[in-house]
């Protein structure tokens, strides 16, 4: 585990221990307690307590007073948290193509993905990728289909180009063409290739878990 050196500290602790959970770092099963957690994080026991907390409506813990078990994540629910997400995504992507508004806000997000890809900065691309997304989002002009799918990127770590192979490549295409579709397409076809690039990520998941088991 890295230590938390950013605020809000019980999110940066929340996205820790998401991340161990969906990497099987933390098994099912294994008890967390709260001092332990925040020495190894480096912080005190109120953000670990506030993260179990986020945690256990997620469903992902289960908090017994200052410790937690780990209740982990099935193949099975993390393809159903991308296939909501993916729907949500097309018509963030379809109102964004209606309105026309912070188009080139997200060229240039597009751009800072490229330039992440090219420079094989792992750590960048996810964080680029994360604000590609999010502009698109924010360029729909919905206040209320931002705070939910907000809530849908922080219930799973965003870090499938770190764990599958060849994301990076598959996401910069498609990427590309979910920009043509917003400035030059029509809202269905904005809407088709947002939820194909989101589907195709939980193809190469469930095939990639295939391959582990």
């Amino acid at each position: 585990m890295k230590k938390v050196s950013l605020l809000p500290a019980r999110d940066q602790v929340a996205e820790i221990l998401r991340r161990d959970i969906f990497t099987g770092e933390l098994k099912k099963g294994q008890e967390l307690n709260q001092e332990n957690i925040a020495e190894k994080l480096g912080t005190s026991r109120m953000p670990v307590r506030e993260a179990f907390q986020i945690l256990e409506r997620e469903g992902i813990l289960t908090i017994h007073k200052r410790r937690a078990v780990v209740e982990g994540l099935t193949t099975e629910d993390i393809v159903d948290h991308l296939k909501i997400r993916a729907m949500l995504e097309g018509e963030a992507a379809a109102r964004a193509t209606i309105k026309q508004e912070n188009i080139e806000d997200i060229k240039i997000a597009l751009k800072d993905t490229e330039k992440a890809a090219k420079s094989n900065d792992l750590f960048h691309y996810v964080s680029s990728n994360e604000i590609f997304h999010k502009t698109i989002w924010a360029a729909s002009g919905s206040s209320r289909l931002e705070t939910f799918l907000n809530y849908l990127w922080e219930g799973l770590p965003p870090h499938l180009p770190m764990l599958l192979p060849k994301q990076i490549e598959k996401s910069i295409s498609e990427h590309q063409d979910i920009v043509d579709a917003i400035c030059i397409g029509t809202p269905e076809e904005a809407r088709s290739i947002m939820t194909k690039h989101i589907n195709r990520s939980v193809e190469d998941f469930v095939q990639h878990q295939q391959y582990l088991d």
